[in-house]
């Protein structure tokens, strides 16, 4: 094991790399993490030991600073104000600070939530759970998909002027989710299982399509809609209330805990059932709750690689990571838990005063003229990543995710391109599948 000052240098690197990075919209650290180690490499800059540190201290920090972009950067046309997320009726309301205040209350409360379980309770619980239940995964990631669509209704039946108008009005929400899944699953399936992409790219070979599903798509998007930049309030206030903050905590901590603990699914996911769990009601509650959620989904899962007794591999930075090096003792796992708390305490002073200034100078710079500089960011990444057809990649999971957005439809079906694959291997019918697709 590293000295501490060791531990302690790498991690205040990681938090600082984390901090730069992740208010930057459509950049996620685990791609930027790849690309340090693609170019960079770990061994030569960075002891190996001190790898994990770097990692969780940058995760840390993007679970609390990528909340800037989710609020500030994800703008639409203020007609739509009850068609969007919480954090961006804010936003068109002047509120943004406020929907980050909301949402840093939720991720301390994360924090020590996750740091709670960590010393006290996953030790000795989660190992006999985990046990248990992973025989049955196949069935709780079926179960999941069904719930997503089953939680869909037909919307807007009633605008349309003749009859077939209504019918295609009220089911091509959900009609467009089965396209967006149906879609994502096939090009994730052809992803995983042929050399479409060079063998050299084995750990980061999902890279371009999930910067396509979630990251150029919504970048493109702000730059097509060229969204206004409206003033803001900086004022430290919030509406909310301890019923409300309690109740989204503990929503929050159950999705996030699901998501974190079992392979594939995501924090959306976990989010989506803990929610309707939980019976969470209001903007506030739901800002606050995906505080806990993400926190607790993203440094909760990368902590379990440091768990002893259960050294649980879950997220594409945990499998970067151990890839290089594995913590292998409890005086490592301690020391994980002692950085989170540092570097939660910085996030958060970080997020706090970028929220600051940008709610003061909001339309200094216009978001517009960031998502050009951030597309050809992330089409260089990929680039280095994984070659020209990671290019190929990039644009057909960019067009998929402008789909969703197209039809109005959630963009977490996106996650078809990982769920689907996993789900026909997890039943055997990897082989079927490719002779369908006349892929061997």
């Amino acid at each position: 094991m590293l000295p501490l000052l060791d531990i302690l240098i790498w991690s205040l690197a990681g938090v600082l790399f984390g901090s730069l990075i992740s208010w930057i919209p459509g950049f996620h650290i685990f791609n930027i993490m790849a690309l340090l180690v693609a170019v960079f490499g770990v061994g030569e800059l960075m002891p190996v030991q001190a790898f994990p540190f770097f990692a969780i201290g940058a995760i840390v920090a993007y679970a609390y600073v990528s909340a800037i972009s989710s609020v500030y950067f994800s703008v639409a046309d203020e007609s739509a104000v009850f068609l969007l997320f919480p954090t961006q009726r804010y936003l068109l309301l002047g509120r943004g600070h406020e929907a980050v205040l909301l949402y840093l209350i939720g991720a301390v409360a994360g924090t020590l939530i996750l740091v709670i379980g960590a010393l006290f309770i996953f030790p000795k619980v989660l190992p006999p759970i985990y046990q248990a239940t992973s025989p049955y995964i196949t069935y709780f990631l079926t179960a999941i998909v069904l719930f997503m669509f089953m939680s869909e209704w037909p919307k807007e039946g009633d605008r349309g002027k003749t009859p077939f108008q209504r019918l295609w009005m009220a089911w091509r929400q959900i009609l467009g989710g089965l396209l967006v899944f149906l879609l994502s699953g096939i090009l994730g399936f052809i992803v995983m299982n042929t050399n479409l992409l060079p063998t050299t790219s084995a750990y980061t070979r999902l890279t371009p399509m999930f910067i396509g599903f979630f990251g150029m798509s919504w970048v493109l998007l702000n730059i097509l809609s060229n969204p206004p930049m409206l003033e803001q309030v900086p004022d430290d206030r919030i509406e909310s209330s301890p019923y409300n903050i309690a109740k989204a905590s503990f929503g929050g901590a159950l999705g996030g805990t699901i998501a974190a603990v079992y392979p594939i699914i995501t924090g959306g996911m976990g989010a989506l059932i803990a929610g309707h769990m939980t019976s969470q009601r209001g903007d506030d509650a739901f800002i606050i709750s995906q505080g806990v959620n993400r926190v607790i989904y993203y440094v909760g899962a990368f902590t379990l690689l440091f768990l002893p007794n259960l050294r649980l591999t879950r997220g594409a930075a945990a499998w970067l990571v151990s890839s290089i090096y594995t913590p292998k003792s409890y005086a490592e796992y301690l020391a994980a838990v002692g950085v989170i708390l540092l570097s939660a305490g910085i996030s958060f002073v970080f997020t706090y005063y970028i929220s600051k200034f940008l709610a003061r100078s909001f339309n200094i710079v216009h978001i517009r003229k960031l998502s050009y500089f951030v597309a050809i960011t992330l089409v260089i990444i990929s680039y280095v990543l994984t070659g020209p057809m990671g290019i190929v990649v990039l644009l057909v999971s960019t067009a998929i995710g402008m789909m969703a957005a197209a039809f109005n439809t959630r963009r977490s079906y996106c996650l078809g391109g990982l769920i689907l694959p996993v789900l026909i291997s997890m039943t055997g019918h990897t082989g079927e599948v490719m002779h369908l697709l006349g892929l061997g």
